[in-house]
């Protein structure tokens, strides 16, 4: 029956050195420390520990006798006093909680961002991520650029006639939107297969442009320093696929 009366307790929480002393105490009536550690069989050391705590629950009193300190068990209906109080308290942790979640999940998005988003720098960082693009890419599929400066194909318009050819042969199509600046390889450009061209409907100095493909977003800038900013994000991806529908819908279709 020990065992039986132990595991009641333990489903209620309790260790199993407090189950000791809550049932010694029972058992024993009000006692010393002494009487308690020999019944409960836990040392003197640890005894006070588990008798403080269970005064703190409200499971067990003391008092004293002749300069004696004595412990008694409170009833055991004071039990479901306490899991009453441990209802309330975790009902409240749980309502406190709700209102920290969004923070949690906020946390946790920003962490998911972090971990979806890469750079790559130098000239063969920009390359590795259109082979990446390149060899993700399936038949039929588009991938859409907006704001392609002049600055980005100076000293590299053989590697991107080159990359393009290997696009149009793979059946991948191209919508691209150029600045003003760069109308000589928007040119260049419109004159393949799978390839629409526009051009941004203001002159500006830009030095960065955005290539989007699936689920991917690229911000790259070739000038000084070149880097990638890679981001591997569906809403990320959606969001600017709009930004470009509507920079399409507004751009012209030639300079001339």
């Amino acid at each position: 029956m020990q065992k039986e009366y132990q595991q009641y307790l333990k489903e209620l929480g309790f260790t199993e050195g407090e189950e000791r002393v809550y049932l010694a105490l029972i058992r024993l009536g009000a006692s010393s420390t002494g009487a308690i550690a020999k019944e409960a069989r836990v040392s003197r050391s640890k005894l006070y520990e588990i008798l403080e705590k269970l005064s703190r629950k409200g499971i067990a009193s003391h008092f004293k006798k002749n300069n004696v300190s004595y412990f008694n068990a409170a009833p055991p209906t004071r039990i479901l006093d306490y899991l009453q109080e441990k209802e309330e308290s975790v009902r409240k942790q749980r309502e406190e909680f709700k209102k920290k979640i969004p923070l949690f999940e906020s946390i946790l998005n920003n962490k998911v961002l972090s971990q979806e988003a890469e750079v790559y720098e130098g000239m063969d960082g920009i390359k590795n991520v259109r082979e990446n693009a390149l060899n993700n890419m399936k038949k039929g599929e588009i991938m859409y650029y907006f704001g392609n400066p002049a600055s980005g194909h100076q000293y590299v318009t053989g590697y991107w006639d080159d990359w393009n050819k290997r696009r149009v042969s793979k059946g991948i199509t191209a919508k691209i939107i150029y600045n003003q600046d760069a109308q000589e390889y928007g040119k260049r450009r419109g004159k393949m297969r799978f390839t629409h061209v526009k051009y941004l409907p203001q002159k500006g100095p830009t030095h960065a442009w955005i290539e989007i493909y699936n689920d991917t977003v690229a911000i790259v800038m070739k000038y000084k320093t070149p880097m990638s900013i890679v981001i591997n994000n569906n809403l990320v991806a959606e969001s600017f696929k709009t930004y470009f529908n509507i920079l399409w819908n507004v751009s012209k279709q030639s300079l001339d």
